[in-house]
């Protein structure tokens, strides 16, 4: 006996849905990303308009090779020139305090350093409102190994058979049968960035946001960490656009 057309394909709907999801899962791995975010609840954000940001520190971490530093370098600054705010580096930042002071704060710092430091201090809020430090605190890759297991996968076989007024009909059922799927292993590539901003005239930090991810087949994990970057400063930025 034979069920319904229209039960049959719901059933089969529904299980080539799960069976679609089960393989999405098992072709594309898995993500995870964890994020903390702090701001100051006593700071005026709104004046905020010109931000000093320090080259990208990545002291903590070891790439393959010093191309593959300068290359995550290179993705770190087209997100962080991309924001919607005025973003100096630190050599615009000290050109603009040495024409301040009508001094050279390079030769400064050489020939005496507590006065480069309080001439620093005394001009950086007249150039900028705030500074950045970004910190890469993680790249690392790990690896676990799935089993050779077996797993039951569905087809449809199509039955032909005639009612009793000799017509023909055809129906579709599932039938469930076994594939052999070999041992695998899974490559995760974890990466933790920290950002802290800090205002230039206290030096007192305003808003840290700390992001750990950790993505399967992520490569080099170059086009993760560009999302990392832009959104750190973008979530800056909307205590600034409140």
């Amino acid at each position: 006996m034979f069920m319904s057309g229209k039960i049959l394909w719901q059933r089969s709907c529904s299980k080539l849905i799960l069976f679609c999801l089960c393989a999405f899962c098992l072709l594309t791995g898995t993500a995870a990303a964890h994020v903390e975010q702090w701001a100051d609840p006593g700071y005026n954000f709104k004046g905020v308009q010109k931000m000093l940001v320090y080259d990208f520190d990545m002291s903590a971490v070891k790439m393959d090779s010093d191309i593959a530093e300068k290359n995550f370098k290179s993705v770190f600054w087209e997100q962080v020139n991309k924001q919607k705010i005025t973003v100096l580096p630190l050599q615009r930042v000290e050109n603009q305090v040495s024409l301040l002071e009508f001094k050279d704060i390079d030769k400064l710092r050489q020939q005496n350093p507590a006065a480069a430091e309080a001439m620093w201090k005394k001009n950086l809020p007249q150039v900028v409102n705030v500074y950045a430090r970004t910190k890469y605190l993680q790249y690392e890759y790990s690896s676990r190994v799935i089993p050779a297991h077996t797993e039951w996968r569905t087809r449809y076989v199509t039955y032909k058979y005639y009612d009793r007024d000799g017509r023909k009909h055809e129906e579709s059922v599932p039938e469930q049968y076994p594939v052999y799927v070999p041992e695998k292993t899974i490559w995760t590539l974890t990466q933790q960035v920290r950002l802290d901003v800090y205002d230039a005239a206290t030096d007192k930090c305003i808003y840290s946001r700390n992001e750990v991810r950790s993505d399967d087949y992520a490569g080099d994990g170059k086009d993760i960490f560009e999302k990392i970057v832009r959104n750190s400063f973008k979530d800056f930025l909307k205590n600034v656009q409140k």
